[in-house]
């Protein structure tokens, strides 16, 4: 079972990512961007990716110690 503080932490990024990557959708189907708002779509982008790198890094993660306990799973 998932501890509260990576339920927390995942849904916190899960949700920066998703609004990132919405945010970036967005601007990039607009017409002819100002600078701010193409400095806006470049972070949006940077955020979404580097979002997306934590969430597979944190669902291996948690994999990978799921199959170093075991009998952890077995106890209940």
């Amino acid at each position: 079972m998932r501890s509260p503080s990576f339920n927390l932490i995942f849904v916190a990024v899960l949700s920066l990512t998703l609004t990132s990557g919405g945010t970036a959708f967005h601007l990039a189907s607009q017409p002819p961007l100002t600078e701010p708002q193409e400095r806006v779509l470049n972070s949006a982008i940077a955020l979404w990716t580097t979002g997306m790198t934590t969430i597979i890094g944190l669902l291996s993660n948690r994999s990978n110690d799921d199959d170093e306990h075991p009998e952890e799973d077995n106890q209940s």
